[in-house]
C-alpha cells in the first residue's frame, strides 16, 4: 500500500529558499560576504543624480496611504529617493541605510530642499534595535532594498514597528536586461538576480500575514548627458574598471541607448510588485 503525502504551502520553508537564492545570486557570489556597502558608497553620487531624472518616486508615493501627520520609516533609503519627497508631505521620516555615502547624499539633498524633518540612521536593518534605535512609525517602507538573508526576521521586525501599514516594493519577474547581456561578457557566467516578490509573499503567508499584491508594468527610463556619462555609470553598476570592460559596455550602450531631446536614454519595460498590509491591534487585515 502506497501512502501519498500532500505538501502544502506551509510545509515549505520559504525563508530558507530565500536565503539560498540570495547566496547564489551573482552579486552575493562576487562579494563573498554579500556586503554591498562599499559598492553603494562608491555609487552614491552618481546614483543620487540619476534618480533626480526619473519619475520612480512619484510612481511609488502615489500608492501610499499617507497624510500630513504620519511618520515614515524608510528602510534602505539611499540618497533620499523617497525620503525627500515624503518629508515634504508627512510629519517625519526616519531614513535607515548601511551606506554612509548614500546618507551623506541624502543629507545634502535634504539641506538643498530646506527639510529638517528627516532623521538618518547609518545601520543595517538587521542591526536596528526597536526601542533604542527607533520607535514605532505609522508607515514602514522598503523599496527594492530587501537584501537581508533572514528575510523572515527582517519582515517580522518591520511588522512589529509599524502602526498602520507596511509597504514593500520588489521586482516581479525579469530585471534590467542589460545585466543579462553584459554580465556573461564581463564575468563569464550567466547573471543570477536575487529572489523576487513571490518569495516575500510566501514568507509572509507562512508567517500568518496575508498581504495584498499589486503588479505594475512600467517603462524604466534613465537619462545620460552623453555616452561617456552612460559608460561611467554602467562601469559603477557592474563594478568594473578595466579598458576591456569599458569597450564591452561602450559597444552595448552604443547599440541600445536612444537619442532624444539632446540626451541619451535607456528605456526598458519592467514589472514591479507592491506588497502591503494594514496593521490591526491583534494582527493584520
Amino acid at each position: 500500500m502506497v501512502i501519498k503525502t500532500k505538501m502544502t504551502m506551509k510545509d515549505i520553508d520559504w525563508n530558507e529558499i530565500w536565503k539560498e537564492l540570495m547566496q547564489e545570486s551573482s552579486w552575493s557570489r562576487r562579494r563573498r560576504n554579500g556586503d554591498m556597502t562599499d559598492f553603494w558608497d562608491k555609487r552614491a553620487k552618481h546614483y543620487s543624480e540619476s534618480i533626480k531624472r526619473n519619475n520612480h518616486a512619484d510612481r511609488i508615493i502615489a500608492k501610499l496611504d499617507i497624510d500630513l501627520d504620519c511618520t515614515i520609516l524608510d528602510i534602505g533609503a539611499g540618497p533620499g529617493t523617497l525620503a525627500i519627497p515624503l518629508a515634504k508631505t508627512t510629519k517625519h521620516v526616519t531614513a535607515i541605510d548601511p551606506s554612509s555615502g548614500m546618507l551623506a547624499c541624502l543629507k545634502e539633498n535634504a539641506m538643498s530642499e530646506g527639510l529638517e524633518n528627516i532623521t538618518c540612521i547609518n545601520k543595517k536593518w538587521e542591526d536596528i534595535e526597536i526601542g533604542s534605535d527607533i520607535a514605532e512609525h505609522d508607515i514602514v517602507l522598503a523599496s527594492h532594498s530587501l537584501t537581508m538573508l533572514d528575510i523572515k526576521e527582517a519582515l517580522s521586525k518591520m511588522n512589529d514597528v509599524a502602526k498602520r501599514y507596511v509597504y514593500l516594493f520588489s521586482f516581479a519577474g525579469g530585471r534590467m536586461c542589460d545585466y543579462n547581456t553584459l554580465w556573461p561578457k564581463l564575468y563569464g557566467e550567466e547573471y543570477q538576480p536575487g529572489p523576487d516578490y513571490i518569495y516575500l509573499y510566501n514568507v509572509l503567508y507562512r508567517m500568518g500575514i496575508y498581504a495584498n499584491v499589486e503588479i505594475t508594468n512600467y517603462e524604466h527610463k534613465q537619462q545620460f548627458s552623453n555616452l561617456d556619462d552612460a559608460i561611467a555609470q554602467w562601469k559603477e553598476n557592474l563594478d568594473v574598471l578595466t579598458p576591456d570592460a569599458e569597450e564591452v559596455i561602450k559597444s552595448h550602450l552604443s547599440r541600445n541607448l536612444i537619442e532624444e531631446d539632446g540626451a541619451l536614454w535607456s528605456k526598458r519595460e519592467m514589472s514591479s510588485a507592491m506588497i502591503w498590509w494594514r496593521k490591526k491591534e491583534n494582527g493584520n487585515e
